[in-house]
């Protein structure tokens, strides 16, 4: 069947960076149609918009069998918004599922979704092909699309620019901190003990070629404070307004960072520094 064929378009002040992908980790050895996933109406609770199958072997048919190895275009029903999904086995993707579960992003992951995690069969990966130059339709539609396939198939949902892993009901935030958007459906935040102190950071702002954000040399116990105030900044980040070296953000100034390789190796960071009278700590106290 032919894939969709749509322009390129342009980005509201960001847009959507290759590095934008999801994976959902089927438990299923058997996997659902792609009628049961997207269709037009949104019948039997799939997602509204159109998938085909781009092998040109595939016929009509197809839609309505178990979804097999190969690639599928999947588009909203204005079709301003296309993903390639590509199915893979988990032996073809590399995916050990007692490794991943052993890794540290997992480290205090129990119950449910660690089960699902260990039961992986199958691979789904989702990519943007093209988006609706509005951006925030396209996140959503990349979102309902890896929930459906999560809950038709049991499985978990990975995010590996974010670096880390949730249930179908986990991907949308109700209520949302903004109904355009919602930064902790895109974004998580991450800490690490360094010899000056505590470092607290983002992973998911690089899925919109936007720099992460951090905070280090923070006094222990800190990580929710700092956790909270980032994921603060980064919801209004996407909401539009974007920083620049020199920002004020409540105590802090925005200066530029990534100075640890070892974390962000080709990966631009902007750090939030305290004033030279405070400490980070204190910049965050109310």
């Amino acid at each position: 069947m032919r894939a969709f064929q749509f322009s390129k378009p342009k980005g509201p002040g960001f847009g959507i960076s290759s590095d934008f992908f999801l994976s959902v980790l089927s438990s299923h050895a058997s996997l659902p149609a792609i009628l049961a996933v997207i269709n037009p109406h949104a019948e039997g609770g799939a997602v509204e918009g159109f998938g085909v199958p781009l092998s040109p072997q595939a016929e009509k048919k197809a839609l309505g069998q178990p979804l097999e190895r190969g690639a599928y275009g999947i588009a909203s029903k204005d079709r301003k918004t296309v993903l390639r999904m590509l199915v893979i086995s988990k032996d073809e993707a590399g995916f050990d599922p007692e490794v991943v579960a052993k890794h540290s992003e997992l480290l205090g992951v129990t119950g449910d979704l660690l089960n699902r995690i260990r039961a992986t069969w199958t691979l789904l990966q989702l990519r943007f092909e093209s988006h609706d130059p509005a951006v925030y339709p396209a996140l959503d539609f990349m979102l309902a699309i890896s929930t459906r396939l999560g809950t038709l198939t049991e499985g978990a949902i990975a995010d590996p620019v974010s670096q880390r892993y949730l249930l179908p009901s986990e991907v949308f935030h109700a209520p949302r901190l903004n109904p355009l958007v919602d930064a902790r459906e895109h974004v998580a935040t991450h800490n690490r003990v360094e010899p000056q102190g505590l470092r607290v950071f983002t992973k998911g702002l690089q899925k919109f070629a936007l720099p992460e954000l951090e905070i280090s040399a923070l006094s222990p116990g800190y990580e929710g404070r700092a956790g909270a105030f980032l994921l603060g900044t980064a919801q209004r980040v996407l909401e539009g307004n974007l920083l620049q070296s020199g920002t004020k953000l409540g105590r802090f100034s925005v200066a530029e960072g990534g100075l640890d390789r070892g974390l962000w190796e080709g990966i631009p960071c902007y750090e939030l520094l305290p004033p030279t009278a405070l400490t980070a700590a204190e910049a965050l106290e109310p």
